[in-house]
């Protein structure tokens, strides 16, 4: 009996949305492929004996922090870092890492503090400050923080042109008093083919299969943001909206996700209710 209430329970808490999109609906702990799942559980183990034998290291707390976020559970995360920050709230890596949980948690304006906290002692916090004022829609800011990024994707370019910097060509420099311009990322498309190895009737594998890659989300999110620079306006939306809606089940913590629901929610027009009138 006790095994079954435990079932029960434990049905009941995953079906708790771990917070709401940007249009309001409920996102739910990360569905994973069977075995990612047991990686994941397994490395979530091995971080919480870590964190009991040591529950003020920051680096245990990071790791446990890290170990709950992939499995989508934002709520367990930040209550672990904001424990963390207890014994130091000026620590940039635990105010690093909540302000990284709190974009996945869409609460952008707290994201910023801890991140603006972190970058004063961490570098590398730039990057994850430009992503959370670009999905809040400070273009001009995200473009400043972009600048001191070491790594910032297609967003330095994204949030550059969306604060009024016109495109160059490949090659291309600025000319004087024509105002400031970026140049087009190269954008990594994937593999042209997805086809999987062909293998042979009785054939065994030396290796286990390995687990298959599911394809980036930027390129979609790039072409769709594009349209948004360029005023199509209605094509962009089509272009969120299957991103939104195709990738929201496992993959809403990714930054191009984040990105395209909070541009998205910008342009959403909600379903029109029909009034009802009384017939006499």
């Amino acid at each position: 009996m006790a095994v079954m209430v435990a079932l029960v329970l434990a049905a009941l808490l995953s079906q708790h949305p771990e917070t709401l999109s940007l249009i309001g609906d409920p996102l739910y702990p990360l569905s994973l492929s069977k075995r990612a799942r047991a990686q994941a559980d397994d490395d979530l183990r091995t971080a919480h004996a870590a964190y009991e034998k040591a529950p003020n290291d920051v680096a245990a707390i990071v790791a446990l922090a890290q170990a709950h976020l992939a499995l989508g559970r934002l709520g367990d995360a930040i209550e672990i870092l904001t424990h963390g920050l207890e014994v130091d709230r000026d620590d940039p890596r635990l105010l690093l890492e909540r302000g990284r949980a709190y974009i996945a948690l869409r609460k952008f304006d707290v994201a910023q503090r801890d991140l603006r906290k972190a970058a004063e002692k961490l570098p590398a916090a730039q990057c994850s400050l430009g992503l959370a004022q670009y999905v809040a829609g400070a273009f001009a800011p995200a473009q400043a923080s972009y600048a001191h990024c070491d790594d910032p994707g297609v967003f330095k370019y994204l949030s550059a042109r969306r604060a009024g910097a016109a495109r160059l060509g490949s090659g291309q420099a600025s000319r004087p008093g024509s105002g400031e311009g970026v140049e087009r990322p190269q954008i990594d498309r994937g593999p042209a083919s997805s086809e999987k190895p062909i293998s042979l009737p009785g054939a065994v594998s030396k290796t286990p299969p390995q687990e298959p890659q599911a394809p980036s989300l930027v390129p979609a999110y790039f072409d769709a943001a594009e349209l948004l620079i360029d005023g199509q306006l209605d094509a962009a939306r089509d272009r969120l909206k299957e991103i939104v809606q195709k990738y929201r089940k496992d993959r809403w913590m990714e930054p191009a996700y984040i990105a395209a629901e909070a541009d998205y929610a910008r342009l959403y027009k909600p379903p029109r209710k029909h009034k009802k009138t009384n017939r006499h």
